[in-house]
């Protein structure tokens, strides 16, 4: 085999054959596209942290409470702590809310970029020789 074969059929050389290629690409590749895609859900669900998110949405922030009185009843520092715990929780909800929503659309974003990137990766050999017959039947 000389330089000219490889010219000529570049596959020779690799000693890739057809039916190996047309598995790889439309067999192993697209599995491997759905396992990376699974692998940043989960990192990405592990970093939101969802279920923690919302079994704690109502929590004070930073657990930043004041106890209630335990003897005696004082309007004024009942209404202070009051008010205290339910500015924290308000916090708390706020920002559990915007990390839930920048979240979910991160989690979103990420699919809808891995189902174009596939649907891309699968319809490519299609363009490409619509493409190809395209540009030489312009041509002749």
């Amino acid at each position: 085999m000389g330089p000219l074969d490889l010219i000529r059929h570049p596959l020779i050389f690799t000693g890739i054959t057809l039916p190996e290629f047309i598995r790889w690409y439309f067999w192993e590749q697209p599995s491997r596209i759905l396992r990376v895609y699974f692998a940043y859900l989960r990192a990405f669900i592990e970093i939101f942290s969802f279920i923690f998110l919302v079994r704690t949405l109502i929590s004070p922030w930073r657990q930043i409470t004041d106890p209630y009185q335990k003897r005696g009843f004082n309007l004024g520092q009942f209404s202070q702590t009051l008010t205290l715990n339910i500015v924290s929780r308000t916090i708390g909800l706020i920002f559990r809310s915007i990390t839930l929503f920048f979240g979910l659309g991160a989690v979103v974003l990420l699919t809808v970029c891995c189902a174009a990137f596939y649907m891309a990766w699968l319809l490519f050999p299609i363009v490409f020789w619509v493409g190809l017959t395209y540009v030489f039947s312009a041509a002749f």
